[in-house]
């Protein structure tokens, strides 16, 4: 079965509100759901359908804790008392002067800059000019991901 590009189009921005809405309701109902379960203290319940059959179960995980490394500095004069060969010693790029050169060889188009000395036009070692993909974005209209839920509940869009 094929679909045509008004169709197509049309499918996307159905599927995009849909999943967007769902995500949306989702992650609140999460939220509420685990303070709810924390609130009454449970840690496992079943989840039935008005006639009783069962269809899920949410069980709360209590996970243990985990070490994050929080300051890269500490951590390394650390390991550098305790196991110096385990420590390798970077040269980096001040951020900010990074993305002021990356945002000049954007606007040149080409991975070059000018050297601030002497005017020379340099090319600049490691950068790639790279192209990017091609994209699309879906954006609604005030209430159209309503719309097309409801088109679809309502058995309009089951072409689709």
């Amino acid at each position: 079965m094929s679909i045509n590009f008004p169709e197509q189009v049309l499918a996307e921005a159905a599927m995009t509100a849909v999943h967007k809405t769902i995500g949306d309701d989702l992650t609140g109902l999460r939220t509420t759901m685990q303070e709810s379960l924390e609130t009454i203290g449970i840690e496992k319940i079943g989840a039935k359908l008005p006639d009783g059959t069962k269809i899920a179960t949410i069980t709360v995980s209590n996970p243990q804790p985990k070490p994050t490394i929080t300051d890269e500095q500490a951590f390394a004069r650390f390991v550098e008392d305790i196991a110096p060969d385990e420590v390798i010693t970077v040269k980096v790029v001040r951020p900010a002067y990074a993305q002021k050169l990356l945002e000049e060889m954007e606007k040149r188009g080409a991975a070059e800059m000018i050297d601030p000395g002497n005017g020379e036009i340099l090319d600049v070692d490691g950068i790639e000019m790279k192209t990017r993909a091609a994209s699309h974005s879906v954006t609604f209209e005030t209430g159209g991901r309503e719309a097309i839920l409801a088109a679809m509940l309502a058995g309009q869009l089951g072409h689709l």
